[in-house]
C-alpha cells in the first residue's frame, strides 16, 4: 500500500533522515521505533505530506505522493496522529470529529459550523466517539477533556476521515496503563476493520503485542526490519535501542 524508497531529510546542516526505505502492506500493523532522535517522528511527516522529502520517492497504492500536500494526500486516503495533540480545543467533542469528514463534503468547513449540521454525519461521529470510549462527552469542550482522552479524540477524529492508512505518532505517549491497554484494543479493532496502521512508538509492550512488521531506525537511517521477535532478538537492537534488560 505505501512504499518509501530511499528517502532522505535535511534541516541546514542535519541530516534527519537518511536512505531509508519501507514497504506497509495492505491491511497491515507496521510499527516504526528507534530511539529520541532516530528520526521516526519526521519520517512520519514525511509520509503525510508535513514535509517533503529532499531525495527518494514515495507511492501510496501505486501512485506517486511526490510533491502531494498533506490534505491532498489525506483525500487519498492517509490520516494521522500528532506527537503532540492537536485539537481544537474551544470546540465541542463533536464538532471536533465532525471537522474529520469535511474532506467528504463540498461546504467550507467554517460555513459549515455556522450554519450546523444537516445529520449527514452526525450519527458516524457518535458513533466514533461511542468508538474511543467518549460518547456521553460529545457535548463538551475538547480542551476540558484529561490528557489521554484528548488523545482518543484526536482518534476518533483522524478516523472520521475514513482512511485507508493510518498513522499514529506516540499515542500511549503519556498514558496510564489502562489507558494504554484501552488504546491497544482500539488499534486492534481498527485493525480488524481492514484499515492498515503505521504505529510509531516508544511503549514496547504496546508494539509487541499490535505489530507485525517493526522497522527500526537509528540516527537517521535505517538499522533492521523484522517481526517483533526479530526486533527482539537482534542484537544491534539491542545495543541501540531496547538494552539487555528488556531483552532478557
Amino acid at each position: 500500500m505505501l512504499s518509501a524508497n530511499s528517502i532522505s531529510k535535511s534541516f541546514g546542516g542535519v541530516r534527519a533522515v537518511r536512505n531509508v526505505s519501507l514497504s506497509v502492506p495492505e491491511k497491515s500493523v507496521c510499527a516504526l521505533i528507534g530511539p529520541n532522535g532516530a528520526g521516526k517522528s519526521t519520517m512520519l511527516n514525511l509520509l503525510s505530506g508535513v514535509y517533503q522529502p529532499d531525495a527518494g520517492t514515495l507511492t501510496f497504492d501505486g501512485q506517486s505522493m511526490m510533491g502531494l500536500p498533506a490534505y491532498a494526500r489525506v483525500r487519498l486516503g492517509i490520516a494521522r496522529t500528532f506527537q503532540k495533540i492537536r485539537l481544537f480545543k474551544q470546540l465541542s467533542l463533536l464538532e471536533n470529529v465532525m471537522a474529520g469528514f469535511h474532506i467528504h463534503q463540498d461546504t467550507p468547513f467554517w460555513k459549515y459550523l455556522v450554519q450546523g449540521d444537516t445529520g449527514r454525519f452526525k450519527e458516524e461521529a457518535r458513533e466514533l466517539l461511542a468508538f474511543v470510549g467518549l460518547g456521553a462527552r460529545a457535548g463538551d469542550r475538547a480542551g476540558a477533556l484529561p490528557y489521554g482522552q484528548q488523545r482518543m479524540l484526536e482518534i476518533a477524529r483522524a478516523l472520521a476521515t475514513r482512511p485507508k492508512l493510518f498513522m499514529l505518532d506516540e499515542p500511549a505517549a503519556g498514558l496510564n496503563p489502562a489507558e494504554v491497554e484501552f488504546l491497544l484494543g482500539r488499534l486492534t479493532d481498527i485493525a480488524k476493520r481492514g484499515t492498515t496502521l503505521l504505529v510509531v512508538e516508544h511503549n514496547m509492550d504496546l508494539v509487541m503485542n499490535v505489530a507485525q512488521q517493526v522497522f527500526v531506525l537509528d540516527h537517521g537511517e535505517p538499522l533492521f526490519e523484522g517481526t517483533p521477535r526479530e526486533v527482539q532478538a537482534n542484537p544491534r537492537v539491542i545495543e541501540a535501542y531496547l538494552g539487555g534488560e528488556f531483552a532478557a
